[in-house]
């Protein structure tokens, strides 16, 4: 491909001419993986924090705390994690002001957080929330504690599964 295609492209979507000019700059993986970041950086992190923990900066200012994301992805099939961040999830969570492509980016650079302790597992559950089967959470969680809420999250709406945060912290 050359510049005068990716601009021809940008025209209509500046995303994809993104991606293209960064994955002519290397492997398309990473590029997709730099853009997922940058999305991710600038609509997710102040909430989900750096490593998707719920521990942004202004979490703790949040009516609700946000959620390990690593969570969602097992238990959600991709077009359900991409209508929850293009829709939101009241009352903390804002509709993500991204196109449907740069969800996708955020959902894949998402996955470069997961612990490789648990992308196996979460993988077979995400295919398995794609089958429609229904499933369950690892026992333990990214810091190898027994997570409680985690067990009963899978027949909870989203609203019943985010804790409310204290909002006597500041």
């Amino acid at each position: 491909m050359n510049i005068c295609t990716a601009k021809n492209i940008g025209s209509k979507s500046p995303t994809l001419a993104l991606a293209l000019l960064l994955t002519a700059c290397g492997s398309e993986k990473a590029a997709q993986i730099s853009a997922g970041q940058m999305f991710y950086e600038a609509a997710c992190s102040s909430c989900h924090g750096e490593g998707g923990l719920g521990d942004g900066p202004i979490a703790n200012l949040l009516p609700v705390q946000p959620p390990i994301l690593f969570e969602h992805l097992g238990h959600h099939s991709m077009d359900e994690l991409v209508q929850l961040i293009r829709s939101g999830l009241p009352p903390g969570m804002p509709p993500a002001p991204l196109t449907d492509d740069e969800i996708q980016l955020v959902i894949d650079y998402m996955w470069e957080m997961v612990p490789d302790s648990l992308i196996a597992e979460l993988r077979e559950m995400q295919r398995e929330a794609e089958l429609g089967v229904s499933m369950s959470m690892p026992e333990d969680d990214i810091n190898g504690q027994e997570n409680s809420s985690a067990n009963h999250m899978s027949g909870m709406t989203h609203s019943e599964q985010m804790e409310p945060s204290d909002t006597n912290k500041h």
